[in-house]
């Protein structure tokens, strides 16, 4: 904020904004969202959306329940449902720009910034978080000029970055053009993806450090043109979206999203004061256990694989590092197909127990089975 305050005249947005959302998004897959059924007998007056006075509410969706399809923890409403008892965590912080827009008036050429929670499933990876910090910044501007804006933001996010990074002797920052749905790397589940306008170019902010030397990087966030009428029909919109805690991943040298939640005073005791240091395990060799399961599926399209991720972030309390995908078998005669996945089980900050593990296993089989109707083999 202090980078581009130099360049832009800058507002902060800190006015409380909604975990919740109503309805059905359109800018997201709906097998990406977190839906959440509120539980109307013991909410009968409550509003979810965090506009009213309530402030406890208990929900019956956070779990898999009888309610769902093989692709939802909570049915997705259709076209006739009752959509209004429907309700999901906020996929990215662009579904409260116009409510915020229409209350404080955006000024032409004012960057305002927002932060918060946002909420994603998607697949395991210790560089994709299903909840992460993002912060927002987004500016209305007079049509035509959205390419000018737009390189404006990546000089100074990029100038921003080299000062947090500064101390690394490795970094590569890389702002390039893509053709949406092109660049498939996992990292770019955790980033708003609509698409630009017509003529308007995506980039996606990419950093290369000594701690992620990976030839593409680390993608942090991305800068686009929004979509139309967005903020007002007469004006264009241009925004950047930066995923906060990657950024700290790569600033700290932290390798698992995960220790970002801990609550191990040996890693909250490294960043006294807010401090941005560069981060020391103090686990170097946490156990990890291996264990394979196979099923038949219903119908091999209709299997939902980040369903299946989430299923087993769930059961095991986010201690399955990776997931792999070890073989497809078509049975000849039947022609029902098979999959057997292989489960890493590892904690970031304690030492798991091989019963501990088994029991999350057994879980795993018993949920996938009832909330994916797959067959155990």
């Amino acid at each position: 904020m202090a980078e581009l305050s130099q360049t832009f005249p800058l507002q902060r947005v800190d006015c409380s904004l909604p975990l919740l959302h109503q309805g059905l998004p359109t800018s997201f897959s709906h097998s990406d969202i977190f839906w959440i059924a509120p539980d109307a007998e013991q909410n009968p007056s409550s509003d979810p959306t965090g506009s009213g006075t309530a402030r406890t509410l208990s929900f019956s969706g956070l779990n898999f329940s009888k309610d769902t399809d093989q692709n939802e923890c909570v049915k997705v409403p259709q076209k006739g449902d009752q959509i209004s008892q429907h309700y999901h965590l906020r996929p990215s912080l662009l579904a409260d720009v116009q409510p915020v827009a229409q209350s404080l008036g955006f000024l032409p050429g004012t960057v305002y910034v927002l932060s918060g929670l946002v909420f994603r499933k998607c697949l395991i990876s210790p560089h994709t978080l299903p909840v992460f910090h993002e912060t927002l910044f987004i500016c209305t501007v007079n049509k035509g000029s959205e390419g000018h804006y737009i390189q404006m933001l990546m000089d100074s996010i990029k100038n921003s970055l080299c000062s947090l990074l500064q101390s690394d002797a490795h970094i590569t920052l890389n702002l390039s053009e893509m053709e949406v749905g092109t660049y498939e790397t996992t990292e770019l589940n955790d980033f708003v993806t609509s698409k630009p306008q017509h003529n308007k170019s995506q980039y996606f902010i990419c950093v290369k450090t000594a701690s992620y030397p990976s030839a593409k990087g680390s993608c942090v966030g991305t800068i686009a043109a929004a979509p139309s009428g967005l903020v007002n029909n007469d004006l264009g919109t241009v925004f950047a979206s930066v995923n906060l805690d990657l950024l700290a991943m790569q600033v700290c040298g932290i390798p698992d999203w995960r220790m970002l939640w801990t609550l191990d005073e040996r890693f909250l005791n490294q960043f006294g004061k807010g401090e941005l240091r560069s981060f020391k395990s103090f686990s170097l060799y946490p156990p990890s256990y291996v264990h394979d399961v196979s099923f038949w599926v219903p119908e091999p399209e209709q299997f939902d694989e980040t369903a299946f991720h989430t299923v087993a972030r769930r059961v095991s309390q986010e201690t399955v590092v990776s997931i792999q995908l070890l073989d497809t078998f078509q049975h000849p005669q039947t022609g029902q197909t098979s999959l057997c996945y292989r489960l890493t089980f590892q904690s970031c900050d304690k030492a798991l127990t091989h019963q501990q593990v088994a029991e999350m296993q057994m879980r795993f089989r018993e949920e996938i089975q009832q909330c994916l109707h797959v067959l155990l083999r």
